[in-house]
């Protein structure tokens, strides 16, 4: 007789771990319990030693789906002698965050009941089971019971009782469990809120979609807007209600079939699309692709995505075709997850509302990844992954990043588990701002969090700086923004040891009051160093500069060109604007009114696709960069000239040639696509120089790459493949985005780091 204790933390629980611990262990013939503890599954095992093994053998292999094993630890145990094997209660001391996985797209189990006409669960658009379903987005309170979430209000029925109870059945101890007897209910309003008298909801949906109309639907973790994907006239008419002109929209597909008539996809995505996070996953369109034309506005990539619960899978059924789904919210707000408030606040959007009685708890967005190499590389992190921990590679103080003003999260670090918040968004408004502070107050307390120190961005005018003297925390750090994107990628990464780090972003205040954005770093553990730059440049206008990027070609153009050439290309170049408009820029540059300096390589990727005359107006927050990496690569490679100096002590890439390759390009009538390759491949060639020169001073190894501007695949790529080639390793991020949704990671890290030196 031999006994063994086997500790599994990650996502294990709530994703029908401990009944598969039950069955395999009595397939095995083996004794023993097994247990929720906080944060982890611990099984205590008795047999004979070839059991055992089995048991060890099998156990890897089939673990269910959606559970993620981040940490597996295994020891020798005493033997008690014990009889037989039982599923313990779940111990309740310390219990945290970790014990609600994200919410988890429906399984084929539940697939097939939902369409086996001899089920009782047939067409039931609530079916779910231990193995799929809401977890996170249903929760009121710990510990992580039936009767606090928003499926208390409904009593399960004696058939569902049954399974609840049944350690062999999936559904045992699944918390949103429910049938038609039991469960939820689907209702119907119009869109000045009056009932809609049908017995069937999801068909009279479906029927107003292909009508062209806007329907709200109810979902996971909030409100969707819904249209049909192949209706540019109705597309066109969310676009104006929502007041969203141009920023492509996410479509879901029945199924995988579906999705390659649209986009080109690859084994690789396929396995993204099918899995249990189910994000919606940026694919190249296309070319005959029968989405409509609005769905992405001139981009040439898709935002798929698969239905991730059976409402979304009846809906898409139903309407057999493509369906944008987008938040449903108004520009800048977060999105609407009561009935009511939906009701108010889609009035005048929605043309219909498809309604149920579960009650939405907590707000989230749909994720979003990109695929690199045969990894995701998140762009949004929120359903699906929220509120999963990254694993750190060691324990650190109780601690918390509060993010940045775009792309929110915040972060709670405790022992060695970070616990993002899901994607807030811009804190510009105060509806945001109410959600970061009620979604704040929810980590703290599910995580019973007394954090010993906070970490701000530097920015003085930040949302998140201000509340940082009510985040209670006993001290507070500020950390430099591109500081905060090295810091996030080392922990995505566990990495300690020498790098240089690369941050290439949009905007940061800088230490020395610039604004920052093309950053190199000597990174040595937890010593990050700025040790270069792209060359500075004036930025005018400020936020006018983001918004109208020929204002920044335009200081581009008079830098490199001087101010009379730089008039009379700008008039070439951007005929659209009026003389007297650049005359003023030109003035305001030449007094240095409302000018900084700045180093953004977000703003040198907004200056070349206006000198493309790709974008010279920008509607939404990254245009300009996506419509000029959206034409490189049905190019020709080439590269422009560019030169590295040291300038104070700093490495500096000059690009002052470069640009002047751009224009001479642009003034030459040549394709916007063929300069947008040469300028991708120059600044990819450009970043490797860079890095190599850091790395080889330094004695690194290792490059870390972060920043908003490598969500550009088609940089990183040529990034990663140059750096390849020089014998240098190359870091990205896996777990968080490299845009500002992952800083809170970074600022965290940083300051458990400084707590724990003391």
């Amino acid at each position: 007789m031999a006994a063994i204790e086997i500790t599994a933390r990650g996502v294990v629980q709530g994703v029908g771990f401990r009944p598969f611990v039950h069955r395999l262990a009595s397939r095995c013939g083996l004794a023993g319990w097994v247990e929720n503890t906080p944060g982890s599954v611990v099984l205590h095992l008795e047999g004979d030693a070839a059991a055992l093994s089995r048991f060890r053998a099998l156990f890897g292999p089939e673990i269910p789906p959606a559970a993620r094993v981040t940490r597996l630890s295994v020891r020798k145990a005493a033997p008690t002698g014990v009889a037989g094997f039982t599923i313990r209660a779940s111990r309740r001391d310390g219990i945290a965050l970790s014990t609600i996985p994200p919410d988890i797209a429906t399984c084929p189990e539940c697939l097939r009941e939902l369409a086996d006409p001899a089920d009782r669960r047939h067409r039931y658009p609530f079916t779910n089971c231990t193995n799929c379903g809401p977890r996170f987005t249903i929760v009121t309170s710990l510990p992580y019971d039936r009767e606090r979430t928003s499926m208390a209000a409904f009593p399960l029925c004696a058939a569902c009782r049954k399974e609840y109870a049944d350690p062999t059945d999936r559904r045992f101890h699944a918390e949103p469990n429910a049938c038609p007897a039991c469960g939820p209910r689907l209702s119907v309003r119009g869109g000045d809120g009056a009932t809609v008298e049908t017995d069937d909801p999801i068909g009279t949906a479906a029927a107003a979609i292909l009508g062209g109309s806007i329907v709200a639907v109810r979902g996971l973790g909030g409100f969707q807007l819904a249209v049909d994907a192949t209706n540019d006239d109705a597309i066109r008419v969310l676009r104006k209600r929502k007041r969203r002109e141009e920023k492509p929209f996410a479509v879901m597909f029945r199924d995988i079939g579906s999705v390659r008539v649209a986009g080109r996809i690859t084994v690789a995505d396929e396995a993204i699309l099918h899995s249990p996070r189910a994000p919606v996953l940026l694919v190249p369109a296309r070319p005959r692709s029968p989405l409509a034309p609005s769905v992405s506005m001139g981009l040439p990539t898709a935002g798929v995505f698969l239905p991730y619960t059976p409402l979304h899978r009846m809906l898409l059924d139903r309407a057999d075709r493509p369906l944008v789904m987008t938040s449903g919210n108004a520009a800048d707000e977060p999105i609407a997850i009561g009935n009511g408030e939906a009701m108010s606040r889609l009035r005048g959007i929605a043309d219909l509302f498809l309604l149920h009685d579960r009650e939405v708890v907590q707000r989230s967005d749909d994720s979003v990844v990109r695929r690199v190499g045969r990894g995701i590389y998140p762009i949004r992190r929120a359903r699906g992954f929220v509120p999963a921990p990254v694993t750190l590679p060691r324990s650190f103080p109780d601690v918390v990043g509060l993010g940045g003003e775009m792309k929110n999260t915040f972060c709670f670090l405790k022992g060695d588990a970070a616990y993002l918040s899901q994607h807030i968004g811009d804190l510009e408004q105060a509806p945001a701002r109410d959600f970061y502070e009620e979604a704040y107050r929810f980590f703290r307390r599910f995580l019973d969090a007394r954090p010993r120190a906070a970490c701000h961005d530097l920015h003085p005018a930040y949302f998140t700086t201000a509340f940082a003297e009510r985040a209670g925390a006993d001290r507070l750090f500020g950390l430099q923004h591109h500081k905060a994107h090295i810091f996030s990628a080392l922990a995505d990464n566990g990495f300690d040891g020498k790098a240089v780090g690369v941050a290439f972003d949009g905007t940061g205040y800088g230490e020395d009051g610039a604004v920052w954005g093309g950053e190199f770093f000597a990174v040595d553990g937890m010593d990050v160093r700025r040790a270069g730059h792209l060359a500075y440049f004036p930025l005018p206008g400020g936020d006018a500069a983001v918004r109208e990027p020929w204002r920044t070609a335009l200081s581009l153009l008079r830098t490199t060109l001087g101010a009379a050439e730089a008039e009379s290309a700008a008039r070439e170049l951007f005929p659209g604007i009026s003389g007297i408009s650049i005359r003023r820029v030109l003035e305001a540059l030449e007094k240095k009114i409302n000018v900084v300096p700045t180093s953004s390589a977000g703003r040198l990727f907004d200056a070349v696709s206006a000198i493309c005359g790709l974008c010279v107006r920008s509607s939404y927050e990254g245009q300009a960069p996506m419509l000029l990496e959206g034409v490189a690569a049905r190019a020709a490679a080439g590269t422009y000239p560019f030169t590295l100096a040291e300038e104070g002590g700093q490495l500096t890439i000059d690009w002052s040639e470069l640009l002047r390759g751009t224009v001479a390009d642009a003034r030459g009538r040549l394709p916007a696509k063929t300069i947008s390759r040469k300028f991708h491949d120059t600044l990819a060639a450009a970043v490797v120089a860079a890095a190599s020169l850091l790395a080889e001073s330094g004695g690194a190894r290792h490059v870390v790459l972060s920043g908003g501007v490598f969500q550009n695949v088609t940089l990183l790529s040529r990034v990663l493949s140059g750096l390849r080639s020089r014998k240098l390793s190359p870091l990205i991020h896996r777990q968080v985005p490299a845009n500002d949704g992952g800083i809170s990671l970074g600022q965290a890290y940083y300051a458990a780091a400084q707590v724990a030196g003391g």
